[in-house]
C-alpha cells in the first residue's frame, strides 16, 4: 500500500516534528533504514520493546556499535543509549511510534489514490463517500456503505449490509459479510441458519489479507473504531472485537465471541463459540480459549488459563 520516497531532511527538522530533544550537528538524511541493514545517510530506530502497552520484549540481539561506521546517520532511541555508541541520537520514549511517524511525514507515499477500477463491480444503491480507493476486480454488494477515505485493496467481496467507517482499510482477497457456518441436523439430513444480520466496521480499521468477516444471524458482527485485524484470521457470525483490540494472524474468533478494548490475540489463537475476553488482554500463542476472562488477563494455553493480572 506504501512505497518508500527520498526526500532529504534535515535530522534537526525532523526532531522539531517529533517535539525531540537533539543538540548535535545538523544534515541531511534521505532515506530510512533497519539495524540489520544501516545505510548511509539514513534514519533508524533501535528500541528494547515490540509493544509499549503491554511490554512485550524484542528478542533479537542488535550490535549497535557497528552503527559507528556509517556516515550521516541518526538513530532514534532511549535516552539511555547514547552511553553505549557513539552516533547521532534523537531521543525518544517511544523509538518505534516516533520512527512509524517519520516514515509517513517524510519518507513513503501512499500507491493507492482514490477512484474505483474499471475492473470492480459496484452494484446499485452502495453509498460511497469522499476520497475512496476500490482496486481491481472487487465486488461490492448492494446496502453497503462505505464512509470517507476508505481504501479496499484488490478482489475484497463485500456483501449484504455493511457499513465500514472512514479511513479503514481493506487488503486484497477479503471477503466481508460472508455466510456463516451454521446448521441444523433433522431427517437425516442438515439445514443451513440464513444469515440475515449486519456488519458494522468502524473507523480507523485495518483489516489484513485473506481475511473473513461473518455477517450475523440476526444482529450485527460488530468490529468497533481502531481495531487492527492481520492477515489470514477469521471472525466468524455476531462477533464483537473491542476498540484498539489487534487480532495477529491465523486467529480464529469464533461464533458471538467478544473481545475486550485493548486486547491483543497472538498468532494462531482460538476464542471459541460465545466466550469472553475482559479489556486489556493479552492471549498467548495458540491458545484455545474455552471460558469468560475478566479485565488485565494474561493467559496462554490449550485450554488457556491465567497467566497472571496485567
Amino acid at each position: 500500500m506504501y512505497r518508500i520516497k527520498e526526500n532529504y531532511v534535515g535530522v534537526k527538522e525532523i526532531a522539531e516534528f517529533l517535539n525531540a530533544k537533539y543538540t548535535g550537528e545538523n544534515f541531511d538524511v534521505k532515506t530510512v533504514s533497519s539495524l540489520n541493514n544501516p545505510k548511509n545517510g539514513s534514519i533508524l530506530f533501535f528500541s528494547e520493546k515490540m509493544n509499549t502497552k503491554f511490554n512485550f520484549k524484542d528478542q533479537i540481539h542488535y550490535e549497535l556499535k557497528k552503527l559507528e561506521a556509517f556516515d550521516k546517520i541518526i538513530l532514534i532511541a532511549r535516552p539511555g543509549i547514547k552511553e553505549k555508541i557513539n552516533v547521532p541520537l534523537i531521543e525518544s520514549e517511544n523509538p518505534r511510534h516516533d520512527f512509524y511517524r517519520i516514515i509517513m511525514k517524510y519518507f513513503s507515499e501512499n500507491r493507492f489514490d482514490s477512484g474505483i477500477h474499471d475492473t470492480a463491480v459496484i452494484e446499485k444503491n452502495v453509498k460511497i463517500g469522499k476520497n475512496v480507493y476500490i482496486g481491481p476486480h472487487c465486488y461490492v454488494d448492494k446496502d453497503v456503505e462505505i464512509a470517507d477515505n476508505v481504501k479496499i485493496l484488490s478482489n475484497v467481496s463485500i456483501y449484504g449490509i455493511t457499513k465500514i467507517g472512514k479511513n479503514s482499510v481493506i487488503q486484497s482477497n477479503t471477503t466481508i459479510g460472508a455466510e456463516g457456518f451454521s446448521f441444523s441436523f433433522a431427517e437425516d439430513k442438515f439445514v443451513h441458519f440464513a444469515h440475515v444480520g449486519s456488519i458494522q466496521i468502524g473507523e480507523n480499521v485495518w483489516i489484513g489479507s485473506n481475511t473473513m468477516i461473518e455477517k450475523a444471524q440476526i444482529d450485527q458482527t460488530i468490529i468497533e473504531d481502531d481495531v487492527n485485524i492481520d492477515d489470514h484470521v477469521t471472525i466468524a457470525h455476531n462477533a464483537k472485537i473491542g476498540r484498539f483490540s489487534q487480532i495477529t494472524v491465523g486467529s480464529i474468533i469464533a461464533g458471538r465471541a467478544k473481545i475486550g478494548e485493548g486486547c491483543w490475540i497472538s498468532p494462531n489463537s482460538v476464542i471459541d463459540n460465545g466466550f469472553q475476553i475482559g479489556n486489556n488482554c493479552v492471549v498467548g500463542s495458540g491458545s484455545l480459549v474455552r471460558k469468560n476472562f475478566p479485565d488485565n488477563c494474561v493467559i496462554f494455553g490449550s485450554p488457556a488459563k491465567l497467566i497472571r493480572k496485567n
